[in-house]
């Protein structure tokens, strides 16, 4: 008991040990600006130690690098300023080396700081626990434990959603939060130190792009909101030197600060093999990760897996190239949309698949393809940053899809609404409105998003957006 006795003594929070978790590796400072979804921590963390009317028990889920761990300190320090300083963070990856997981740390807390009964507990604590997949019975555990504890307020980290999702037993007691890759305007606040006037617009300019009444509403709210724009990119002299920096290696909050694009290389292809050869086995011992790269690869060429012909390429079953794509969605390296229709299509027709961070799509192709392709590559990186913005938008919604129809014209992506659905067309310099116009799919209004385009265009009923205003959602 001795050793777990100094376990929990070493794992209750300081605020030297606070200010040292929080300095940042590059800036060397612990006053920067935190990512987005901090607000909504700090809203949750409000009402629970104000109220006790909210979830005591948060999941932080994404893809690696996200910054769910800085996010995790960062609450903690809140917390710790605020409501109370009985805080404990528990390092599971560090502590399964001696095979030491949340059952036993319950029994610590159980013996050292309840006598025996944590019911009984009344003061208010924090627990933090950090990687909490690496104990192969977290779920069951963290179950019993927010059970007996009513008087913990919990935060657990996870790599992947699937972690945080994966067992009905938590549905209903954890809130899963997304920590998704960073949005443009994050990865301005926090890497370029000109930017001192924050984007606060994001909802409004989401009511604007995706609830307008048609076209011509949508280009006039558009334009009435241009002066609101050009002031925000005012703040940057390299708008586009940016908007391309952040799209090919600096959309990862680990990455924002690294010069190096070697090193960024090194660090993407690490991140896709930890994912695959660490955190997929923990997830679903039974896929053949085997060939989890050579199907990434497969994906980062073409969005759409023709899965007979993948099979005999690679040697494995069709059955088994959909349990990877599926684990590989559910690990967040992938994002997927299902064809545009009713439950038969969506079901049976082929998906189509996007990268969460575009830079990793980019980085698995640069060994195959040559530099007269930086166009082609750089438009699959477009259809990844629009996919991951909607998706974040949109969250769990199946409002997202594209179109499948053969021998037609097709939009790259439909977005359902209780009205007509919005046709999106996704370029690195398209001002052809055909894909849309010439559609099949009776549609509300039209978005073409324009990557080289510094206006917004009105054609009848679709509206081109320049690339910039778009990455302010």
């Amino acid at each position: 008991m001795d050793a777990l006795q100094q376990i929990l003594e070493n794992s209750k929070l300081t605020d030297e040990s606070i200010k040292d978790s929080l300095l940042h590796p590059v800036l060397k400072t612990t006053d920067y600006k935190p990512r987005e979804v901090f607000e909504e921590l700090k809203e949750i963390s409000d009402t629970f130690f104000t109220t006790r009317r909210t979830a005591r028990m948060i999941g932080l889920a994404g893809l690696r690098g996200t910054g769910k761990t800085t996010l995790l300190w960062q609450t903690a320090d809140y917390i710790y300023k605020n409501y109370t300083q009985n805080i404990y963070l528990f390092h599971i990856g560090n502590l399964q080396k001696y095979d030491i997981g949340i059952t036993k740390i319950h029994e610590i807390i159980e013996e050292e700081l309840a006598n025996g009964r944590l019911s009984s507990y009344k003061k208010e604590i924090v627990l933090l626990f950090d990687e909490v997949h690496e104990d192969k019975n977290w779920a069951r555990d963290l179950k019993v434990l927010y059970d007996l504890f009513p008087a913990a307020f919990v935060i657990a980290t996870g790599s992947s959603a699937l972690l945080l999702q994966s067992t009905a037993d938590l549905v209903t007691r954890m809130y899963i939060q997304h920590v998704f890759p960073l949005s443009f305007t994050e990865f301005l606040t926090i890497s370029n130190p000109k930017i001192v006037q924050e984007f606060h617009r994001k909802d409004e300019l989401k009511n604007v792009l995706f609830a307008a009444e048609n076209a011509n509403d949508l280009f006039r709210q558009l334009e009435n909101k241009r002066k609101l724009f050009t002031d925000y990119f005012s703040q940057t002299n390299k708008l586009e030197d940016e908007i391309t920096t952040y799209i090919l290696y600096k959309n990862i909050t680990r990455f924002a600060f690294i010069e190096s694009k070697s090193q960024i290389n090194k660090l993407s292809n690490d991140l896709i093999r930890r994912v695959i050869y660490e955190d997929i086995p923990k997830m679903a011992e039974n896929v053949n990760i085997h060939f989890s790269e050579k199907i990434l690869q497969r994906v980062a060429a073409s969005d759409e897996i023709n899965l007979q012909t993948l099979s005999q390429s690679i040697g494995i079953s069709q059955k088994e190239i959909n349990e990877n794509l599926d684990i590989l969605v559910k690990a967040e390296l992938l994002n997927v949309l299902y064809p545009f229709g009713g439950i038969d299509t969506k079901i049976n027709k082929a998906h189509k698949y996007f990268f969460m961070s575009p830079s990793l799509r980019r980085v698995l192709l640069s060994p195959l393809v040559s530099s007269k392709h930086d166009n082609i590559i750089f438009a699959k990186l477009l259809e990844d940053i629009v996919v991951l913005y909607l998706s974040r938008i949109f969250r769990d919604s199946n409002i997202l899809s594209f179109a499948s129809a053969k021998g037609q014209k097709n939009p790259d992506l439909i977005i359902e609404t209780i009205d007509k659905p919005i046709l999106v067309e996704i370029g690195v310099n398209k001002n052809t409105t055909k894909q849309i116009s010439k559609s099949k799919i009776k549609y509300k209004y039209g978005i073409i998003i324009n990557s080289k385009m510094d206006k917004i265009e009105l054609h009848n009923d679709i509206v081109i957006i320049p690339l910039k205003y778009f990455l302010l959602l």
